[in-house]
């Protein structure tokens, strides 16, 4: 019976305490929605605007062409230093200002280019520009012939 007591009581203060956060929420019910929209860009050019912002000073880690903590900081740390509205996001005032041009990749059968990946003189797999084991040598190679004879990088992921 005690604890039936017990649990009744705690049933009461709830109630109780609800009833007095409940008139308060509804303030709140006829907020507007905002929300943002980002231009949705490729891997590759996520992957480039990694690489500009390294080399540019802001470290955003081992570019991979995900946007993450990391990269949204070192944006946010380039617009503001560069007098840009700061977002924290990839838009087309960013990429002109680190020199990235965006290739719209089309669906159609039109004439495609061939993406470009690197090797070494010595080693046996194939590599993205930016990767840490080009540092000594940098060939480009077609991505279907490095296909063919190379292995991809377990790095760089190409």
């Amino acid at each position: 019976m005690k604890k039936f007591k017990q649990v009744l009581s705690q049933i009461m203060i709830i109630i109780c305490l609800s009833s007095f956060i409940t008139p308060e929420a509804a303030e709140f019910t006829n907020l507007p929605i905002v929300v943002t929209v980002q231009a949705a860009y490729n891997k590759a050019t996520i992957y480039d605007v990694q690489e500009a912002l390294n080399n540019a000073g802001y470290d955003c880690g081992t570019p991979d062409g995900v946007v993450g903590k990391n990269t949204k900081t070192s944006i946010r740390k380039y617009q503001k230093d560069n007098d840009l509205k700061v977002t924290g996001t990839i838009n087309k005032t960013l990429l002109k200002m680190l020199g990235i041009t965006v290739t719209k990749s089309s669906s159609s059968n039109s004439t495609k280019t061939e993406a470009t990946v690197y090797i070494t003189r010595t080693g046996s797999k194939y590599h993205r520009s930016g990767c840490r084991y080009l540092r000594q040598s940098k060939i480009s190679i077609s991505l279907t012939e490095a296909k063919k004879n190379y292995d991809p990088c377990s790095v760089c992921r190409p």
